[in-house]
């Protein structure tokens, strides 16, 4: 009966540590999601690739008029807004809005971002100071990017849309 009961705990012990091994290698997730309404962005943003192609329901009018009276879109933003990580672990990103979107790493949120027009309504100036470093990290609506465990070291990172800067995300390493 002691074997047996021996034999339990080590293989309830194993079962513990292959669970801990696969999460730990497991990477972390963040996804960028917006609401674009595809036929009046690509009508007031006119580029090949279009600037949209997701099926939202927000018109660009109500976008910019977010923009305006807030200083931000709720439906342009990241989940979850953080992420905790064990050291040795990677970071998936996934754009699932219609519109193009980045991950990229800043050494403090509040700065502006790649695109003169919406710094000018954000900031006021098409050129506000910037708080971000290469590499941009810019992912096409419906695609994906890995941030390699390398590069999270132990420590909070913290990363934005350096198209819509008021997307923010903090990734704590541990």
């Amino acid at each position: 009966m002691r074997a047996v009961r021996v034999s339990v705990l080590v293989a309830v012990a194993a079962a513990f540590l292959t669970l801990a091994a696969v999460a730990s290698a497991n990477p972390g997730r963040v996804m960028a999601q917006d609401d674009c309404d595809a036929a009046s962005f690509n009508a007031a943003v006119p580029a090949n690739p279009p600037t949209c192609v997701g099926s939202g329901r927000t018109t660009f009018d109500s976008f910019v008029g977010q923009l305006v009276d807030h200083k931000f879109a709720g439906s342009w933003h990241f989940a979850p807004t953080q992420v905790n990580l064990k050291a040795g672990s990677s970071l998936l990103f996934e754009n699932r809005g219609g519109e193009t979107h980045s991950l990229t790493e800043v050494t403090q949120f509040g700065g502006g971002g790649i695109v003169p027009p919406l710094n000018l309504i954000l900031f006021g100036t098409r050129t506000p100071p910037t708080f971000f470093f290469p590499p941009l990290n810019i992912v096409p609506a419906g695609g994906a990017l890995t941030i390699p465990a390398a590069t999270l070291t132990p420590g909070t990172h913290l990363f934005f849309c350096a198209i819509h800067p008021w997307m923010q995300e903090t990734v704590r390493v541990s």
